[in-house]
C-alpha cells in the first residue's frame, strides 16, 4: 500500500473541513489554503483545479466508508450475517456521513446539485465494491455463480437513492427495519443473483 502525501492529506483535509461548514460552492481556494496553512500555488500544482480536488475529497471519503464497512463484515461470522451487517453499515454509513447530513444542513441547493452531478461517480464506486464482494464469496463457494453485475447495479443505485429520498416506505433510520429489510431481500439477492435459488448452495447453506 502506497503512503498517503502528508501535504495532500491535510489539503484534502481543509477542503472537507470547509466544504462542510460552507458548502461546495462557498469553499473557495483561498478559503482552503488559509485553513490548510498554506498559499493557493501549492493547490493548485496538486489538485489543478476545484472541481478535481472535491472530486478527490469526495474519493477519500467513499475509501474510508468502504474500508470501515467492509471491517464491520468481516467481524460477522457466516454468510448471511456477512451480508447483513455489510449492508446495514453501508446504509448506515450512507445516511449519517457528513457529506449526507451536514452538507444538507449548511447548503441543501449544494447537496441536491452534488448528489446529482457527481451521482454516477457514487454508483460506480458502489458497483465496484458490490461486485467484489460478490466475487469473492463466489470463489469461496458460499454465493451462487451468478453474473453479479446486474445486482451490484440494483443494490448501488439503492444506497444512492437514499441520498436524495431517505425517507419512504422503510425506515432506514430505524435499525430494526433495516436489518427486517436486508435480512428479506438484499440477503437472498447477493446469494443466489436475480434467478432462482441454487438449491443446492441452500442446502450447503443451510448445513454451515
Amino acid at each position: 500500500m502506497v503512503d498517503s502525501d502528508p501535504v495532500d492529506e491535510k489539503i484534502l483535509d481543509a477542503a472537507l473541513e470547509r466544504i462542510l461548514l460552507l458548502g461546495v460552492r462557498r469553499a473557495s481556494l483561498d478559503d482552503i489554503a488559509r485553513r490548510a496553512g498554506m498559499n493557493r500555488i501549492t493547490i493548485y500544482r496538486r489538485f489543478t483545479t476545484k472541481d478535481n480536488l472535491v472530486e478527490q475529497v469526495l474519493r477519500r471519503e467513499l475509501l474510508r466508508v468502504l474500508g470501515e464497512v467492509t471491517a464491520v463484515g468481516r467481524a460477522a461470522v457466516g454468510v448471511d450475517e456477512q451480508i447483513e451487517a455489510t449492508m446495514c453499515a453501508l446504509i448506515r454509513a450512507t445516511l449519517t456521513h457528513p457529506f449526507a447530513t451536514r452538507l444538507l444542513e449548511v447548503a441543501p441547493e449544494d447537496a441536491l446539485s452534488f448528489y446529482t452531478l457527481r451521482g454516477e461517480e457514487l454508483v460506480q464506486a458502489g458497483i465496484f465494491y458490490i461486485v467484489g464482494f460478490a466475487e469473492r464469496g463466489q470463489r469461496a463457494g458460499v454465493l451462487a455463480p451468478y453474473e453479479p453485475r446486474p445486482v451490484a447495479e440494483l443494490l448501488a443505485r439503492l444506497a444512492h437513492s437514499l441520498l436524495l429520498t431517505p425517507n419512504g416506505g422503510v425506515d432506514f433510520n430505524d435499525e430494526a427495519q433495516t436489518r427486517q429489510f436486508v435480512r428479506t431481500t438484499v440477503v437472498p439477492l447477493l446469494k443466489y443473483g436475480m434467478g432462482q435459488p441454487d438449491t443446492g448452495l441452500a442446502a450447503k447453506s443451510a448445513e454451515s
